[in-house]
């Protein structure tokens, strides 16, 4: 899981371009394999030995599309970009038109951050419910559906949120630290924090 490329004012959630440049020639040295998320559902309850990382990035923070989106392009590496609604198109996030163009790539894979990238366990349920409904309406009328994938804002979730995403999405991911297999909860998914 990465979020900034480049901001080093903001270490817990930073990395630099050149590290992150590093951490993909380790995993190609040692020729290990991205997996491409569009084939989570029908592999998730297969039994496979087999490594693949999976890369995510949360927020769609400007930097992202900025300095890394062209040497993922380049690389054709595939990844999930998890987008909160509310602040796109402000001054440090991406705009609609750039993740629509991101989103053309066929390795490139949208999903849901929730709308105002709140702490959702501190909302009472009717506002848990309209901040995630309201996202979903937004992804519909701008990218034409709702992303199958779900991250919690912050990781963080309760019985309520992860049953209601549940009934919504068909995976979602925190932001404890564990390898996915399919012992895993499919609305539990772990991820590996990467920053500075």
């Amino acid at each position: 899981m990465y979020h900034r490329f480049d901001e080093n004012k903001y270490p817990s959630t930073n990395i630099k371009m050149e590290v992150f440049k590093e951490q993909i020639k380790i995993i190609k040295d040692l020729e290990y394999d991205f997996y491409d998320p569009g084939n989570l559902e029908q592999d998730f309850n297969k039994t496979k030995k087999e490594k693949k990382i999976l890369l995510t990035i949360d927020d769609a923070f400007s930097s992202f599309y900025e300095v890394a989106w062209p040497y993922l392009k380049k690389e054709k590496i595939p990844f999930i970009i998890f987008v909160s609604t509310q602040p796109i198109g402000k001054k440090g996030y991406m705009t609609w038109e750039q993740i629509k163009e991101i989103e053309k790539e066929p390795f490139v894979y949208i999903g849901n951050h929730a709308h105002t990238h709140d702490y959702l366990i501190d909302l009472n349920h009717a506002d848990i419910v309209n901040d995630i409904d309201t996202a979903n309406k937004i992804f519909i009328s701008k990218l034409g559906y709702n992303p199958i994938y779900f991250s919690y804002p912050f990781g963080e979730y309760s019985n309520f949120i992860k049953d209601f995403v549940s009934k919504n999405f068909l995976f979602a991911f925190g932001q404890h630290s564990g390898v996915i297999d399919n012992n895993k909860d499919k609305f539990e998914l772990p991820r590996f924090p990467i920053n500075e």
